[in-house]
């Protein structure tokens, strides 16, 4: 760009000129598609009032003549109707020439001059919005000489300043130099290669340069426009009534996206005032003019982020706590659970990619509530939604979550289409709203329950030889993944024979000898989850002996689905001696709660703005080290530079230590607002990696914070409500009859042991038992703590005993390949000197599992080193197995 001055004009079009000088040498900048807004989408409307049918393009017209008809009446509608148009021009459909005349009727002295050829076309559409909104005239010339029409007009206007768009090719020097013998004081040209680079140097003039001779100019909107007829229409509209009244910068584009619009549109600001900027583009013209690709391109090069997306599935009530969505009963309600059909009104939710708020509708444009939202945008095959409500949060709603329990005043059939339909409408926090990605999911009826329940019987013999009697009961166990029906078992759904030697009642009665229940009545569902299991004993007249049966006659146990249990038979086994552990196995980890910070709420605090309506809330992520029961051990950390000095740039340090298990955010420099923290702490991917941080509901976060260098190692609060659940399934190689309670402790040592030696902590029974991150939040100070602790004694007969437990230090959980070493069973000795040999004192250990085989005692002087009704030495390494599931 050239300028040639003769003497000072006016000043307000030689500050353009000046800005138009800067825009220039802009246009050749590449930008960085880091720095592009943070969402970008092509602009469409609905054309027709149909909601079942696509959005489309507002300008693309079958052809020029329908593009510019258009056109015409979006400029129309902005003045109020076609009745408050006091003129229209009508120009050749087929060049420009007929079009440059100054649309305003203005008599201003500054005036842009363009080559008035079709070939140079685009470089006058790249500009006339520009001149429209400055009520400039918009003048023609010849490459090489200045038209007799043109210099008289400059003349007779006394026009002083002269603004040439294109470079020596389209306006010669030659024409500059007439200018100047005109009396023309100032001669400014943008030059660029094309015109497109010359569309964005006007783009960024509105943008960076004039923006008060030119404002209001939009910052959420661009247009893209072939340099033909369509553009040289599109000029009033995009300069007064596409926005309301702000101008949108129109970049020129042709059969693809030009580098240097490209450029223009990777280095569009992120945010504009704080928000997030979510970049409209409109397209002028339809896909002949400007094709979908060009738009594609377009928006892949504007977009620093993505659209936000979004999953359809099952939902929990966020007022209660039960898993009452948890469709594929895998512990969790997440957006694996199919939604299922529902009468009346209907429940489901929406997983968002990125936190929503629930609140009101922001009256300053930081957008609309959930609901509102929401009502625009979720359809039930193609016809919009009866939204009654949309909560955000799964416990209790929250103002910042990225799930959404929606209501329906509808009910949900099979095979319906649950939609979140394309939308301009934008979900996400005050300072992040972005678009929706469509999304939908099929209502699904459940799987048909044909299943049976089934059925265990198991009897365990007295010993043939021995002291210790056998059981005098079968024990019945009835299991139905789909839940049992509510239901009495009587001695009359049972047959009973006896084995050879039984002393029990004679063959020849008539009566089976089915004595008693030790609970006969199947529990009802509760808390919205089914009974799946159910256990009881059988009791019979006299001890079983090897070969006793009993059945279980057909159709006397139903499940939910209707479903009746064929007969089943179960036949007394013999006592076996000496059981051992034959596996240990352990579930995978789950994170059931995650640790959070709050930041300290005075205003003194380095992290805290005045009005104490600031403070940020940090979380554990659900997954790395600070996840679930680990992030108990974190601590987060606010500190300030002795040398701190808030005129300086803005300068927050953020480290992770993992070792030490700290983050530390430092104030170096500048004036930091909660904002600016959030950004600092998200930009940092080792924090970002391992915590989440949340915005504040209410207040703004543009306030400084009350940061000083008296603030050293401020510590922000925990809850210590990280907490990782899993759970332990012993097998035992034959069965047992009990597991009591000292016997747990045993055995829990014996599992935990290989967790405590690594930790460096004495495994007792106090840190077994110790309190874990409870319902309150309260550490567990280094121990471990196991549900099954405290329980009531195992009863069997039972080859399996599970213990389900939850921590509150990563470090002390079992893990794959751990080895559990279980010693014998046997009562503790002192030593005897008198017996000869002499006895040596034996450990006192605790059984750990009772068998079913007896042992005489050990007699004076003699021991025997292993009681044959306990546990037998085993040595087993835990193994995680995805059969063992961690408890809801």
């Amino acid at each position: 760009m050239t300028t040639h001055t003769k003497r000072r004009g006016r000043r307000s079009f030689a500050a353009i000129l000046a800005a138009m000088l800067m825009a220039s040498v802009l246009a050749v900048v590449a930008g960085s598609p880091a720095q592009a807004a943070n969402t970008a989408s092509e602009v469409k409307v609905d054309h027709d009032g149909n909601a079942a049918t696509a959005m489309a393009r507002e300008f693309a017209g079958q052809d020029r003549y329908d593009t510019a008809l258009r056109l015409a009446k979006n400029f129309a509608a902005e003045k109020g109707g076609l009745g408050a148009v006091p003129a229209a021009f009508v120009a050749s459909g087929d060049t420009m020439v007929d079009t440059d005349s100054s649309w305003c009727g203005t008599d201003a002295v500054s005036a842009v001059l363009i080559n008035g050829s079709s070939v140079a076309l685009a470089f006058g559409v790249a500009v006339q919005t520009t001149a429209y909104r400055l009520q400039l005239p918009l003048l023609m010339t010849a490459a090489g000489e200045l038209p007799d029409a043109a210099a008289e007009f400059i003349s007779e206007n006394d026009v002083e300043l002269v603004q040439i768009v294109g470079g020596t090719d389209a306006v010669s020097a030659d024409v500059v130099s007439a200018l100047t013998t005109l009396g023309v004081d100032t001669v400014s040209r943008v030059e660029g290669d094309s015109a497109a680079a010359v569309s964005v140097a006007l783009a960024q003039l509105a943008n960076n340069g004039c923006g008060d001779d030119l404002a209001p100019v939009s910052t959420d909107r661009v247009v893209l426009v072939r340099g033909n007829p369509d553009g040289v229409a599109a000029a009033p509209v995009l300069a007064s009534s596409l926005t309301g009244g702000a101008l949108v910068t129109p970049l020129i584009v042709d059969g693809t996206l030009p580098a240097s619009v490209r450029d223009y549109l990777a280095a569009t600001p992120k945010a504009v005032g704080g928000i997030s900027l979510n970049l409209g583009i409109v397209a002028v013209g339809g896909t002949a003019a400007v094709s979908q690709s060009v738009m594609d391109a377009a928006v892949e090069a504007s977009s620093s982020s993505g659209a936000l997306t979004v999953q359809i599935g099952a939902g929990n009530n966020p007022t209660t706590d039960a898993l009452e969505g948890d469709n594929n009963r895998d512990g969790v309600t997440d957006a694996d659970d199919p939604v299922r059909p529902q009468t009346g009104t209907a429940v489901f939710a929406l997983y968002f990619s990125g936190d929503v708020t629930s609140g009101s509708d922001a009256a300053d444009g930081g957008g609309l509530a959930v609901t509102t939202a929401l009502r625009d945008m979720i359809e039930v095959n193609g016809i919009p939604a009866v939204v009654t409500s949309a909560v955000t949060g799964v416990t209790g709603g929250g103002c910042a979550d990225n799930v959404v329990y929606v209501a329906l005043g509808q009910g949900l059939s099979a095979g319906d289409v649950i939609s979140i339909a394309s939308s301009t409408l934008k979900l996400g926090t005050d300072e992040d709203q972005r678009t929706v990605v469509p999304a939908s999911t099929t209502v699904q009826a459940a799987p048909k329950d044909t299943g049976r329940p089934q059925v265990s019987i198991i009897g365990i013999a007295s010993p043939r030889s021995g002291s210790s009697p056998g059981a005098d009961a079968f024990t019945l166990t009835v299991t139905d993944p789909g839940g049992l029906a509510p239901d009495t078992l009587t001695a009359a759904g049972f047959a009973c024979t006896r084995g050879a030697g039984s002393t029990s009642t004679s063959s020849s009665s008539t009566v089976d000898p089915v004595s008693a229940f030790g609970t006969a009545a199947i529990p009802a569902e509760t808390g919205g989850e089914p009974t799946t299991s159910f256990t009881t004993t059988v009791s019979l007249t006299n001890p079983l002996v090897a070969g006793d049966r009993l059945v279980l006659k057909s159709s006397r146990v139903k499940d939910r689905a209707g479903n009746l249990s064929s007969a089943k038979p179960g036949t007394a086994i013999e006592a076996e001696a000496s059981p051992r552990i034959s596996s240990v196995l352990m579930s995978g980890l789950k994170h059931s709660a995650l640790n959070s910070w709050t930041l300290p709420a005075t205003a003194a605090d380095a992290t805290t703005a005045s009005d104490a309506a600031n403070a940020v809330t940090i979380t554990a992520k659900a997954a790395g080290d600070a996840a679930g029961a680990a992030g108990n051990a974190w601590r987060v950390v606010f500190d300030t530079a002795s040398t701190y000095m808030a005129s300086k740039p803005l300068d927050i340090d953020v480290r992770v230590d993992t070792k030490g298990k700290r983050a530390t955010v430092r104030f170096v420099n500048g004036a930091a607002t909660v904002h600016d923290l959030v950004a600092a702490l998200r930009a940092n991917e080792d924090f970002d990696s391992r915590f989440a941080v949340a915005l504040p509901c209410s207040g703004t976060t543009r306030t400084p914070l009350a940061v000083t260098n008296a603030n050293r190692n401020v510590s922000a609060a925990p809850t210590n409500a990280g907490r990782t659940q899993f759970a332990i399934e012993v097998n035992f190689n034959r069965y047992i009859s009990a597991v009591d309670a000292d016997a747990h402790d045993a055995l829990l040592r014996d599992l935990l042991a290989a967790a405590a030696a690594r930790a460096k902590v004495d495994n007792t029974d106090a840190v077994i038992g110790a309190d874990a991150s409870g319902e309150a939040g309260t550490p567990a100070a280094g121990g471990l703590s196991m549900a099954s602790t405290g329980q009531t004694a195992v009863t069997g007969p039972t080859k399996k005993v599970r213990y389900e437990g939850e921590t509150a230090v990563a470090g002390l959980l079992p893990m794959a390949r751990d080895l559990v070493d279980t010693a014998a069973g046997h009562e503790g000795q002192t030593a005897d000197t008198t017996a000869n040999p002499p006895v040596p004192a034996i450990i006192e250990t605790q059984a750990v599992a009772l068998g079913y085989a007896a042992d005489a005692a050990p007699t004076s002087g003699t021991h025997d080193p292993v009681e044959e009704d306990k546990n037998a030495n085993s040595e087993n390494r835990i193994a995680v197995s995805s059969s063992v599931k961690a408890h809801n």
